[in-house]
């Protein structure tokens, strides 16, 4: 299936945002900054309570570190927002660049683990202490999410690198 991708290009391109992330000194590198900030934030909050329920820090409850989880969400938006930034900036080099597509994948399969574990497991586990086993269930989705994250960020690393060339992505 190949979209044609060109009408967002030129959507993207055309709006504000766009200008001033191509045209401010700052824009950019304050919105790199707050989007490590965020990441940090959601890695931060969601890293170490995926850990907990595969079994590090068990003298903490989960309902405990989930109580961090706001913050994380947080991080998350702040994310969305700068990255919808960068996208807008240089719509050409993200909209075709193998590396942010497979981003998206992981974003939306991280997106779905979430809706699993709040649906699936997450009534099991807030009521746990310090010091209990997780389900077996509980376990699978963090690792998964632990996996999906890193795919997130290790996707994000690599645009840089997989930049389509100008003039090859129609």
């Amino acid at each position: 299936m190949n979209l044609d991708l060109e009408p967002l290009r030129i959507w993207l391109h055309s709006t504000g945002i766009s200008w001033i992330m191509t045209h401010t000194k700052w824009a950019w590198a304050a919105s790199e900054t707050l989007h490590f900030m965020g990441l940090t934030l959601l890695i931060g909050t969601v890293g170490l309570f995926d850990l907990r329920l595969l079994g590090l820090a068990k003298g903490v409850s989960p309902a405990a570190l989930h109580r961090l989880i706001p913050w994380g969400i947080g991080g998350f938006i702040v994310n969305v927002l700068t990255g919808f930034c960068f996208l807008a900036g240089t719509p050409d080099q993200y909209l075709y660049n193998n590396a942010f597509r497979l981003k998206v994948v992981f974003l939306f399969l991280a997106g779905i683990n979430v809706l699993v574990f709040y649906s699936a497991v997450f009534r099991r586990v807030r009521i746990l202490g310090p010091g209990a086993n997780t389900p077996l269930a509980a376990k699978i989705i963090a690792c998964t999410s632990l996996a999906l994250w890193i795919g997130v960020i290790s996707c994000g690393r690599m645009l840089t690198f997989f930049r389509p060339l100008p003039g090859t992505h129609h």
